[in-house]
């Protein structure tokens, strides 16, 4: 759906990525770490959360206020335009909600009530898709717009999180929100590291589309081009984040009683592994089917013609074949950030925040000053590029440290077989090109299956899901 919308509203969508990506660089001033820190806390000693609630919820609130101040500043600051200012607040109040919702998520979790945080993952978005069928149903009125669109999200989100809230006092016992002065003081320095993590990585991550916005006279128009394929990343990244939600209570519980993370760690970082990178190498072979199917105009063509896309059908290619080639780096993307994922959120659950901080602050400077350079020659093609090369730098250096500060084993023949196992996807998915529609689908299935048994032990698999269940799964 909000792929549609960006077809729908053109350029302008560019606008609207880059006054996104200011509010989640200063997202840092809504939570200052204390998601992660109170998951942390929580997970290890479930009896102190009535504490932490009533002095992280006034505290919230106050720095609510104090993002919103800053994100107007910011708007003034940059010239924006006042429409651009309100959508700007706008948007920002969505971002109130996203990180209240994620802080209610944050208990849910350390709490051990996974459904519900699986749940609250896509009830927003649920919500948000039914405004947007709506506007789509009244687009002759001319309902389909920039404004409303954000005008959805900020609902969606809001009620989202009252409900959210309703539900986590069934099982919290919640309290009225209340500052302790001393308690705060202590809480806002334990969770200064997280804060500093949270603020590099939503640089880094964010500065790309604020860059090319600010850098490039066509900046808006190369924006909602590098925006496309940012979409489709954000979209397979939440199945890459439930990972993380779902790690961090328990690499700290194992962690606090001194058990080892080997199985842990390498069962799931092999199957979340395995699993992106078989989606991104597909969506990258398939760049100008991915993005055409997304983001072409076709008028009265029919998207297929005898089980083949019709790519010829598209009025806009030229734009579609210029997306397709930054998309290709982009979703790569999404091995590095899963790395992330499984290895970052092991460090960050044994506390090591130092670390985490160090390698993010050398990767938001390596990001800088790539984009200095290949922003200005290349546009969002080198944008792209910057950001690959980044993560992958970030990822790296996750991995090393992991394996070194907690003794991981890496097995030589578990890694030959993960190896032939991504092999099988790719082969399968060049081999299998020459097919049609009908029989490529359901035979890049099964070989994706063979693919997971080759890469995967299924028993270890099992085990972890057994592991989730009996901790409320």
């Amino acid at each position: 759906m909000d792929m549609q919308v960006q077809v729908a509203v053109g350029d302008k969508y560019g606008l609207y990525h880059a006054l996104l990506n200011a509010t989640l660089i200063l997202n840092i001033l809504l939570d200052l770490g204390l998601n992660n820190y109170n998951n942390r806390k929580i997970s290890i000693n479930s009896n102190r959360f009535r504490q932490y609630f009533q002095n992280i919820t006034a505290i919230r609130f106050l720095l609510a206020i104090g993002y919103l101040i800053a994100l107007q500043i910011y708007g003034y600051v940059a010239s924006y335009t006042e429409k651009d200012i309100w959508f700007l607040f706008l948007l920002g109040i969505s971002q109130v909600f996203l990180s209240s919702i994620l802080y209610l998520r944050s208990n849910f979790t350390a709490l051990g009530k996974y459904k519900l945080d699986s749940f609250f993952s896509v009830f927003d978005r649920i919500i948000m898709i039914t405004g947007v069928v709506y506007l789509f149903l009244n687009q002759e009125k001319g309902y389909v717009n920039l404004e409303n669109f954000i005008y959805i999200q900020v609902i969606g989100y809001g009620i989202s999180f009252l409900i959210g809230l309703i539900v986590l006092s069934i099982f919290g016992s919640l309290v009225f929100p209340k500052i302790q002065k001393r308690f705060s003081k202590i809480l806002l320095k334990k969770s200064a590291p997280y804060a500093l993590i949270v603020l590099l990585m939503s640089a880094y991550h964010s500065s790309d589309a604020i860059m090319i916005e600010r850098m490039l006279n066509n900046g808006e128009a190369e924006t909602s081009i590098y925006a496309q394929s940012m979409r489709i990343l954000t979209a397979l990244n939440n199945y890459a984040y439930l990972f993380a939600v779902l790690l961090l209570p328990m690499f700290t519980k194992l962690l606090s009683k001194r058990e080892s993370i080997q199985s842990l760690i390498t069962t799931s970082s092999s199957l979340l592994l395995y699993g992106v990178f078989s989606m991104a190498f597909l969506m990258a072979f398939y760049s100008e089917d991915v993005i055409g199917l997304c983001y072409g105009k076709f008028a009265d063509q029919d998207r297929f013609v005898d089980g083949t896309f019709n790519q010829k059908g598209i009025q806009n290619i030229g734009d579609v074949l210029v997306s397709s080639d930054v998309f290709k780096l982009i979703i790569f993307g999404i091995i590095p950030m899963s790395v992330n994922y499984c290895f970052g959120t092991l460090i960050t659950a044994s506390g090591k925040m130092k670390l985490l901080n160090k390698i993010a602050f050398a990767s938001l400077v390596l990001n800088i000053v790539l984009n200095l350079f290949l922003i200005p020659e290349y546009g969002a093609y080198g944008a792209a590029l910057a950001s690959l090369i980044t993560q992958s730098f970030s990822g790296l250096w996750q991995i090393i440290y992991a394996v070194k500060i907690f003794k991981i084993i890496i097995k030589l023949r578990a890694l030959i077989r993960f190896v032939c196992g991504l092999g099988v996807v790719a082969l399968s998915t060049i081999v299998l090109n020459h097919f049609d529609l009908e029989l490529r689908i359901p035979f890049l299935f099964c070989f994706i299956v063979i693919g997971l048994i080759v890469a995967v032990k299924l028993i270890d698999v099992f085990r972890l899901a057994k592991g989730f269940g009996n901790s409320g799964v």
